[in-house]
């Protein structure tokens, strides 16, 4: 059977075309994902207790520390009275039921009293670093240390710091 070549060419045509169809048909495939979120309960802190560092005289100077399990020390000629003897500081953390969570702490904070000033710093927390909301919530616990100059001026000295916490 001899074949034209119009009718060659529309064999040809029809070849080719079908083999398209069938290699688009091997090439692609769609397949379908489900997607989801959680929306966490939003993290907040609130403070119970300030961080106080008690009374005390200066002598030559020195450092008062205050530990996250509420002890007072002190370095060099600090003289520590026993009547007052200061707190660490206390918050609540509240959130998702056993999220965790990053504890932010400031590097420095400064009390003053009139033109006079003390250093705050090392600070530290329990727990450290990172914490978790088991039922929901957590207690967290500051201390720090100041430091007292050598003559540093009688007075009521008063400060601020920010703590800090994100869910990990």
């Amino acid at each position: 059977m001899k074949f034209s070549n119009i009718a060659k060419a529309i064999l040809v045509a029809t070849a080719t075309g079908s083999m398209m169809i069938a290699s688009s048909s091997a090439v692609a495939a769609t397949a379908t994902a489900n997607t989801s979120a959680t929306v966490l309960q939003s993290i907040s802190i609130a403070k119970n207790t300030d961080l106080d560092f008690g009374a005390f005289s200066p002598s030559t100077g020195g450092t008062v520390v205050i530990g996250t399990d509420g002890s007072r020390s002190k370095t060099g000629a600090v003289v520590l009275s026993s009547t007052a003897t200061g707190s660490r500081a206390q918050f609540t953390v509240s959130g998702a039921t056993n999220a965790t969570y990053a504890i932010t702490l400031p590097a420095s904070a400064t009390l003053t009293s009139g033109a006079n000033t003390m250093s705050v710093g090392s600070f530290v927390s329990n727990p450290s670093g990172t914490g978790t909301l088991t039922g929901g919530s957590e207690i967290l616990y500051v201390g720090a240390t100041v430091t007292v100059a050598s003559a540093q001026a009688a007075g009521a000295y008063t400060g601020t710091f920010d703590v800090s916490v994100e869910y990990n």
